[in-house]
């Protein structure tokens, strides 16, 4: 029969061997975190994540955007002016289904009738919300 102080010394043993184990895996894990810090944490040094920054001076870079937005507005303007021709032209209220109609017959680069809608929405909002536009019985007005 196995007595009380068998169990108490075999427990006893095997908490001394995990004790030892355990010891042994602090100790690495210890090692691991001095070798990442001395690599890591004295140097100061972070490599730069993302893009490159542009070698030309900010003044060049700034003359060129604004270069770009100029001709953006002469080749065709934005969504609102292109609306604003349209409801000019046909000179009485219109639908937003035939404006967008319209505008997308006028362009050439959008194949797609809903993606270029999908554009069109977003601009119309915004100048409802600006009081350039009116929607009164499902149809389009300018306010003057």
């Amino acid at each position: 029969m196995i007595t009380l102080d068998q169990i108490i010394g075999s427990n006893l043993e095997m908490l001394k061997a995990q004790e030892a184990s355990l010891k042994q895996s602090l100790d690495f894990v210890q090692k691991a975190i001095q070798l990442f810090e001395s690599k890591n944490g004295s140097s100061k040094i972070r490599k730069r994540r993302g893009r490159k920054r542009a070698s030309k001076p900010a003044s060049v870079v700034a003359k060129a955007t604004k270069v770009k937005a100029k001709t953006r507005t002469r080749e065709g303007g934005k969504h609102i002016d292109r609306i604003l021709a349209v409801l000019k032209e046909k000179k009485t209220p219109i639908s937003s289904g035939e404006l967008i109609d319209t505008l997308f017959k006028k362009q050439s680069v959008d194949k797609d009738r809903s993606h270029f809608a999908r554009l069109i929405y977003p601009t119309l909002t915004n100048a409802y919300k600006s009081k350039i536009l009116k929607l009164k019985n499902r149809k389009i007005h300018i306010t003057s």
